[in-house]
C-alpha cells in the first residue's frame, strides 16, 4: 500500500504539476544542519542579504548557505569571464581533471582541453554573450554538490538565440570550490511541433491504488500551439489537489516551456528536455503557504499505452525531501459515443 497524503501527494503533485507539494512532508535527512526558511542567524542573514545582489538569482537560503554562496559566485564569475572573452579565467574556476560534454556527446577532460575549447569557441564568436540561470544547488556531502541550470546564448543584440540545460558537480577543494563536471543536455528540436515532441502525454490517463487515484487529460488548444493538462490526485476517494498546466514552445529560445496553477494558491514555472530515452521536467514555483519549491519530474514512455513517472531532487525551502517511487500511468480507452450502436449478431 503506498503511503497516503503525506508522500503520495508529493510525489504525485511533484511529477503531475512540477512544483506542488504538501504542507506536512518532512526533510529527506536528519541529522544535517539545516537552515529553515524562518530560520534566522547570521551566516543564514550573511548569505541572504549577499545572495540577492548577484546576478545568479536564489529562490531559499540552503543548509550551507557559505558554500551555496561561493558556488553562485563561481557561477556569476564564469559569465563574468566568458563574457569577456578570457578563457583563461574560465578555465580556472574547472577542477584540474574536470570533465565537459557538450550536448552533442563529445567529451573534453582536463582544464587544458577546456580552455583550448573556449579559445576556439571566443575566436570563432568574439561578441559572444552568456547567461546562467540556476535552478537548484544540491549539497551532496559538505565538500560536494549538483548544480542543475540553463545557459542561454545571446545575440549582438542582447535577444535569447539558444539555451541549454546543463548539470554540474561542484567539490571543495583547499577550502575553494571547483567544477569538477559538466554535462550540457540534448535539446528539443526547434523546428519540431509540440504534439510531434510531447504527443506521448495525449488523452486521458489515471493510476490507481489502494488509497490514491490520478488523473490527468492532456489536449491541445488554440491551433495546437499549447497543451493543456487538468489533474486530479485523490485519497480515498476524496480530491485533494486539482491543477492546470500549460505546455508552449518558447518562441524566441525554443524551449518547451510550462506553466502549473493548482486549487490550493500555489504556482510554478518548468522546462522540458529529452534525456536519452526518458523526458526531464525540471520545475521551481511557490506553494500556497509561501514555501519555495524546486524539482524534477523524469517521465518514461513504456509503450503507447504506459508511461512512468519519479520526482526527484526535489528541494522545499532549501530542505531535500526523499526521492518520490516511480509510479506508473495507463491510458483510459475512449468512451463509446452515443451515435455508436453495438454490434448485435444474428
Amino acid at each position: 500500500m503506498r503511503p497516503s497524503k503525506p508522500l503520495s501527494v508529493v510525489a504525485l503533485s511533484l511529477s503531475l504539476s512540477g512544483f506542488a507539494i504538501s504542507d506536512d512532508a518532512e526533510p529527506a535527512k536528519k541529522g544535517e544542519p539545516a537552515i529553515p526558511a524562518a530560520t534566522t542567524s547570521p551566516a543564514a542573514d550573511e548569505a541572504k542579504s549577499t545572495i540577492a545582489e548577484t546576478a545568479v538569482p536564489v529562490t531559499a537560503v540552503s543548509r550551507f548557505p557559505a558554500d551555496d554562496l561561493a558556488i553562485r559566485k563561481s557561477g556569476e564569475d564564469f559569465c563574468k569571464a566568458y563574457r569577456a572573452g578570457d578563457s583563461a579565467a574560465v578555465a580556472e574556476l574547472f577542477a584540474e581533471d574536470a570533465e565537459y560534454v557538450d550536448e552533442h556527446g563529445d567529451v573534453f577532460v582536463g582544464r587544458q582541453k577546456i580552455a583550448e575549447l573556449l579559445t576556439s569557441v571566443f575566436a570563432d564568436k568574439p561578441k559572444c554573450q552568456l547567461e546562467v540561470t540556476i535552478h537548484s544547488i544540491r549539497f551532496i556531502s559538505p565538500g560536494v554538490a549538483v548544480e542543475d541550470g540553463t545557459t542561454t546564448m545571446l545575440d549582438d543584440d542582447g535577444l535569447p538565440s539558444r539555451s541549454a540545460q546543463y548539470s554540474a558537480v561542484h567539490v571543495k577543494s583547499d577550502g575553494k570550490w571547483l567544477t569538477a563536471s559538466v554535462r550540457d543536455h540534448v535539446a528539443a528540436p526547434q523546428t519540431a511541433n509540440l504534439e510531434e515532441q510531447l504527443g506521448w502525454l495525449l488523452g486521458d490517463w489515471v493510476d490507481e491504488a489502494d488509497d490514491s487515484v490520478v488523473e490527468f487529460s492532456c489536449q491541445p488548444i488554440l491551433n495546437g500551439k499549447f497543451l493543456s493538462r487538468e489533474f486530479t490526485v485523490k485519497i480515498a476517494g476524496n480530491a485533494e489537489l486539482t491543477g492546470s498546466q500549460r505546455i508552449c514552445r518558447d518562441p524566441l529560445t525554443g524551449q518547451l516551456k510550462t506553466w502549473t496553477f493548482d486549487s490550493e494558491g500555489g504556482h510554478g514555472q518548468g522546462t522540458w528536455y529529452h534525456d536519452g530515452e526518458n523526458w526531464v521536467l525540471k520545475t521551481s514555483g511557490v506553494s500556497s503557504n509561501g514555501s519555495t519549491i524546486s524539482g524534477t519530474s523524469v517521465y518514461s514512455v513504456i509503450n503507447d499505452h504506459t508511461i512512468t513517472w519519479q520526482a526527484v531532487n526535489t528541494e522545499v525551502d532549501g530542505e531535500r525531501l526523499p526521492d518520490g517511487e516511480v509510479f506508473t500511468l495507463v491510458r483510459t480507452p475512449p468512451t463509446p459515443s452515443d451515435n455508436e450502436k453495438p454490434v448485435v449478431s444474428e
